[in-house]
């Protein structure tokens, strides 16, 4: 499947109930081994972004080598490292977690990228996965179901509490100051994550990449609940990460696209998903 280039579905978008379907019967969504404390994760200044990139495990799950991945309803399995993946929902086959970044603005005013009933919020973080049926995030860019994004949306307040589980990810910017530069993190530092996609509703459209050259091959899961955290948290990002030149990251998020009537909005109201670490 190739990809459109009419341009009209880029992301992201100003989300609203009033303009979506809504659906009270999806398919569950399963996200698999996202949460494990075991293996080897690592944090990247990538120039643009803080980056969580893949997670090495010792243990047997998702074969991903093979482009033919599903027999029916089961998943190959191998006993090589793997990927986290996710599956069900909208998503048509398995996703395979290629890595986690993060957008922000100025100040905690602005900074996400997709807005909710109009409002912005501090931060938006996006779990980017690839379709195991191209076998690499390279060969799904140029596929309309090449990849499917997890956003999850912050609320920085001045006067707030550090949020714990994101401090493993924050404490660890101040050793990526320099774009190239990579931090070792606990391999359990996407467990946060955990809470936030259990009995919570989402938005779903077909939508781009909010970053160049902004390939329209995501299907977007956006969840409408923000996670409040500290203004300290949120600074740590522009504070802390520099780019190639060397001047600070102060804002790295995407406006809003104009939408158009078509881009087939919906609103999961009722959602069950499901956790595990592994098959």
């Amino acid at each position: 499947m190739q990809r459109s280039m009419s341009r009209a579905v880029q992301s992201p978008v100003c989300l609203m109930q009033s303009q979506a379907q809504i659906v009270d019967d999806a398919a569950p969504l399963s996200f698999v081994g996202h949460w494990e404390d075991r293996g080897v994760a690592t944090l990247t200044n990538s120039g643009q972004s803080a980056v969580v990139g893949k997670i090495a495990a010792p243990f047997c799950v998702f074969r991903i080598s093979n482009p033919a991945l599903i027999v029916g309803s089961k998943l190959k399995l191998s006993d090589r490292p793997y990927q986290p993946f996710v599956v069900g929902g909208p998503l048509r086959g398995v996703y395979v977690f290629e890595q986690l970044h993060f957008h922000w603005g100025p100040n905690d005013t602005v900074g996400c990228e997709h807005l909710l009933e109009g409002r912005a919020h501090s931060m938006e973080a996006h779990l980017v996965h690839y379709n195991a049926r191209y076998g690499s995030f390279d060969q799904a860019l140029d596929k309309d179901d090449g990849l499917a994004v997890a956003a999850f949306l912050f609320d920085a307040h001045q006067q707030g509490h550090d949020w714990m589980p994101l401090q493993p990810i924050a404490r660890a910017l101040g050793r990526i100051q320099r774009a190239g530069t990579s931090a070792s993190v606990p391999a359990d530092c996407l467990r946060w994550l955990a809470g936030l996609v259990l009995d919570r509703h989402y938005f779903t459209y077909h939508g781009s990449l909010t970053t160049a050259p902004y390939q329209e091959c995501v299907t977007w899961l956006v969840y409408s609940a923000p996670v409040v955290i500290s203004s300290h948290q949120s600074d740590a990002f522009r504070r802390s990460l520099r780019t190639h030149s060397l001047t600070p990251i102060t804002s790295n998020f995407r406006p809003v696209q104009s939408p158009t009537n078509a881009f087939g909005l919906v609103f999961v109201r009722n959602c069950v998903s499901t956790l595990r670490s592994k098959l």
